[in-house]
């Protein structure tokens, strides 16, 4: 049994999907990608400006420092020279007066420089202390300690503006610094940004193209008539919509041309037997004229020769050896006549054995079946069953020409078919047997699908068991295969019984 249909296929896993995402939405992601990039730029960018404001800011700190060292610089040298000067004084009460004008000038700025540099505090204690000295009449050695506090004044007033210089130079250089890394960070950002955005546009349009092309070629394959496997996708937008529905198309055209083939081999089996019955009747009708007069003259011979009790008869005069011979010609034209009656296109109670007894008996015409051992095991007081008559006989025409076609070429075991009725489960059962090559098992699970078949190249179309078991179905019954290769191969077909209306079970 070699001969079955290819696989139409499912429906590509449309049924098994999400629902399809919109490429809108893809825009949509893409867009919120880039805003969340764009957000990361901004906060990245704004802890970098944060850093340049407190730079400038921290500039215009030590600028100020810097003025205010500058003028106190210049209070501090006159109130050095002026210390010099009246340090000579020959009246103290005037030096004093003098100096505590010059002492209480530079008091402030040196105050408001004490909070950022500790190291003036020990200068501004000394200072009030000359203060309290002037104020109290004090002798000379006043002036001289003053002199010794200014002196050390001016060298922590040196030291306080070469650090203020130092400051101010490394905060020029943090910002020359954080200013250079800001530009080259939204250099980097705006080149990421671009390749970023220009891969994920070549990649969209680059991936949209290739399966818009995949969609238009396999269109030209289906118009040029692929029905092979369908097209393969993960797409899961309106894209992958029009795949599905490209695979679906592809589906349908394909069970409709398996329809339209069936419904051919039908009309094809319709006219092919038609044929054979007008051939047959115009065959029977010439055979039996002659068939009819050699009947006759065997008729008298065998008559004449018992009568007169000829001595040849029986060993050189064989009519009753004609009157057989002419009898089983006339039988098969008669056979060959009725087998080839036009049958019912509706369904109609038959006898099951009656049906598949004609059938064999027509099949055994054929050249392929000629050598084979057809046998016929038919169960007995089978009820009638309720099919068309053309459908079934198609069917088992069908099956017996497979088994006779697995058979071709095996050497071993003689050839045969057994052909069995039965009556199981409350359904009636045909069994089809070959000692063939059998099926493969990779095969097995194929065979009913249309287009696939194991037969070479001009023996098959791959129609037969998928017409078969499509019209066993229609029937209301079943059809199975049970096969061993290099054993051979069992189909069971199964119909229901009649119900008490007339119309077969589950029909």
């Amino acid at each position: 049994m070699g001969e079955s249909a290819e696989l139409t296929g499912g429906s590509p896993t449309q049924d098994n999907r999400h629902p399809p995402a919109p490429l809108s939405r893809k825009g949509v992601w893409t867009i919120a990608v880039l805003v969340a990039y764009f957000i990361l730029v901004t906060a990245v960018i704004a802890y970098e400006r944060g850093i340049m404001i407190q730079l400038v800011n921290r500039l215009q700190q030590v600028h100020e420092t810097d003025e205010r060292l500058v003028a106190l610089n210049m209070a501090v040298s006159r109130t050095v020279l002026s210390v010099n000067e009246n340090y000579f004084n020959p009246s103290t009460a005037e030096a004093f007066k003098v100096l505590t004008l010059e002492v209480e000038a530079i008091l402030p700025g040196v105050r408001r420089l004490a909070p950022s540099y500790p190291i003036l505090r020990d200068d501004i204690e000394a200072l009030t202390q000359s203060l309290n000295d002037f104020s109290n009449e004090g002798t000379r050695a006043a002036i001289a300690d003053l002199r010794t506090t200014m002196h050390h004044l001016v060298i922590n007033l040196d030291t306080i503006t070469t650090d203020a210089h130092t400051q101010k130079q490394e905060t020029l250089e943090r910002y020359q610094t954080t200013f250079n890394r800001v530009t080259l960070e939204w250099s980097a950002f705006g080149i990421v940004f671009i390749a970023i955005l220009s891969g994920v546009i070549l990649f969209f349009f680059r991936a949209l193209t290739r399966d818009i092309e995949r969609i238009h070629h396999r269109a030209v394959e289906i118009v040029r008539g692929y029905r092979g496997d369908p097209l393969e996708h993960t797409r899961a937008d309106e894209l992958g919509a029009l795949m599905d529905a490209l695979n679906q198309m592809q589906q349908e055209l394909r069970q409709h041309e398996s329809r339209m083939e069936i419904v051919r081999q039908q009309q094809f089996h319709k006219e092919k037997m038609a044929a054979i019955g007008s051939l047959a009747a115009a065959v029977a009708h010439e055979i039996n004229n002659p068939l009819s007069a050699i009947v006759g003259i065997a008729e008298t011979m065998d008559a004449e020769c018992k009568a007169q009790e000829c001595d040849n008869y029986g060993s050189v005069c064989h009519p009753e050896m004609i009157l057989d011979q002419t009898r089983r010609v006339m039988q098969i034209t008669r056979q060959i006549s009725e087998f080839s009656v036009p049958q019912s296109q509706d369904p109609e109670l038959l006898d099951i054995n009656g049906l598949v007894r004609s059938t064999c008996n027509f099949v055994k015409f054929d050249r392929r079946v000629r050598l084979i051992d057809l046998r016929l095991a038919l169960g007995d007081n089978l009820p009638a069953i309720f099919v068309t008559a053309d459908h079934l006989v198609q069917s088992i025409l069908n099956l017996l020409i497979n088994a006779a076609d697995a058979m071709q070429g095996k050497a071993g075991d003689s050839p045969r078919i057994e052909v069995m009725t039965s009556l199981q489960n409350g359904r009636v059962l045909i069994e089809i047997s070959d000692n063939g090559c059998g099926i493969a098992p990779s095969d097995l699970p194929l065979v009913f699908n249309e287009h696939f078949t194991t037969k070479g190249p001009g023996r098959g179309s791959g129609l037969g068991l998928a017409l078969s078991r499509s019209l066993i179905r229609d029937a209301g019954g079943d059809i199975s295969i049970d096969s061993t290769p290099g054993v051979g191969t069992t189909v069971t077909v199964t119909l229901p019984i009649p119900s008490l209306g007339g119309s077969a079970a589950g029909t």
